[in-house]
C-alpha cells in the first residue's frame, strides 16, 4: 500500500503539528491568557457556591455574556472549613474548583497569599 493510504493522506502528520504549534504558542503567549481585569492570584475570596474561604489561583476566559462580554472564570483552591455546619465538600481538605466570577466575594482590603509556598506546604494532594 502505498503511503498515503496508510496514514489517511498524512493526516497524522498534519495533526501532530498542528497540536505542536498549539502548545508552542500557549506556552509562548502564557503571560496573554491572564485576563487582565482578573483579580490577582492568590486574593482571600468566597465561593458563593461553597459556602467556603479560598484564594485565587488562576484565572481564564469563559463564556461570554448577554453583553457580548467575556466572563472570567477564576479557579479557586478554597480551604479547610473548620465549622461544624459545613457538610457538602469533606471539610478537612482543600479543594480547588472553577468558579464564575459573580459566584465568588473579593476580600479586597486583605493582603493576597503567596500561592507557590501555599502550594508547595500542602502540596495540592501530590504524594512527594
Amino acid at each position: 500500500m502505498p503511503k498515503e493510504e496508510n496514514d489517511d493522506f498524512g493526516a497524522i502528520d498534519r495533526l501532530e503539528e498542528a497540536l505542536n504549534s498549539l502548545v508552542s504558542e500557549n506556552i509562548a503567549s502564557n503571560d496573554d491568557i491572564y485576563p487582565k481585569e482578573a483579580l490577582s492570584i492568590g486574593t482571600i475570596v468566597r465561593s458563593k457556591n461553597h459556602d467556603r474561604l479560598g484564594a485565587i489561583y488562576d484565572a481564564f476566559y469563559g463564556d461570554i455574556d448577554k453583553n457580548n462580554t467575556k466572563i472570567i472564570v477564576y479557579t479557586v483552591l478554597l480551604f479547610p472549613e473548620v465549622s461544624i455546619r459545613y457538610k457538602k465538600l469533606d471539610s478537612n481538605t482543600y479543594y480547588l474548583t472553577n468558579e464564575y466570577e459573580y459566584d465568588i466575594i473579593a476580600f479586597l482590603m486583605m493582603p493576597c497569599i503567596d500561592m507557590d509556598s501555599l502550594s508547595k506546604s500542602i502540596s495540592l494532594g501530590t504524594k512527594q
